[in-house]
């Protein structure tokens, strides 16, 4: 697990209510998740955890396209929002057992929902020990 830090990062410490734990894939919800986030995180006035998840054996590239995308989705989510703390994470592995752990005491994990996912957020949701929130996709 790598983690992203500005210069002036404050020590990680979960927030007193739990974190809001945000999944984020390259599938082209990551923005509208994030923005979800935010919002739960405001709410509750809890930290925020983005979390990326990227598939194994991808290569150096393909991971640093996802990280791109992903990421710069949550930095837009976060614009005009100050003093939120946040941290970014990219782990590999099997999206739904990774997001069940790293929620593992959040106050809610937020997730896309939708055609690409088969079945994500209905799997996190029954696993997950916190309050899952799902993201729609757009209706066009």
């Amino acid at each position: 697990m790598s983690i992203v830090r500005s210069r002036t990062a404050i020590s990680y410490m979960p927030g007193p209510t739990g974190d809001v734990v945000a999944g984020l894939l390259n599938d082209g919800r990551a923005e509208r998740v994030a923005r979800v986030a935010v919002d739960e995180a405001l709410r509750r006035g809890a930290r925020l955890r983005f979390i990326q998840v990227v598939e194994a054996g991808l290569s150096p590239d393909e991971i640093a396209d996802a990280d791109q995308a992903t990421f710069r989705a949550a930095v837009r989510a976060l614009r005009g929002f100050r003093g939120i703390p946040c941290r970014f994470e990219v782990v590999t592995g099997d999206p739904t057992a990774m997001l069940v752990e790293l929620a593992h005491s959040a106050s809610a994990l937020i997730v896309g929902e939708g055609e690409h996912d088969e079945g994500l957020a209905d799997r996190i949701r029954v696993l997950a020990d916190c309050p899952v929130v799902t993201v729609p996709p757009l209706v066009a």
